[in-house]
């Protein structure tokens, strides 16, 4: 349990940074929550002890959940309003599909770490 909230920790401070510096600056961080929603299912996959599904798939609701709420204050902060890299919908629909492929990217990684050994 203590890797799953060391992980989740891990992630609030990378959407954090995120958030600070897409508030300080005028830019847009295209990759950033596919990052975020990553990093929480890979750290506890990559604890010592092998996790269980469930808590994979905790960690991996608890990563998309985290990309998602920064998503969201930066949206409402007017903060994504630059381009976007996908053909439909603006910055912010580009954050929530890259926030949800990055926590599952992050599921689909972990488990093939975890069988490679």
């Amino acid at each position: 349990m203590q890797t799953l909230w060391r992980a989740g920790l891990n992630g609030a401070v990378l959407a954090a940074v995120w958030v600070l510096v897409a508030w300080l600056q005028d830019t847009t961080l295209h990759f950033a929550p596919l990052l975020v929603a990553a990093l929480v299912p890979l750290g506890v996959s990559l604890a010592t002890q092998p996790p269980s599904f469930p808590r994979r798939l905790v960690a991996t609701a608890i990563g998309a959940a985290v990309a998602l709420a920064a998503t969201a204050v930066l949206g409402l902060g007017g903060r994504l309003a630059g381009p976007s890299l996908l053909t439909a919908g603006g910055a912010v629909a580009e954050a929530v599909a890259f926030s949800l492929s990055g926590a599952v990217i992050g599921l689909v990684l972990g488990m093939a770490r975890r069988r490679g050994g």
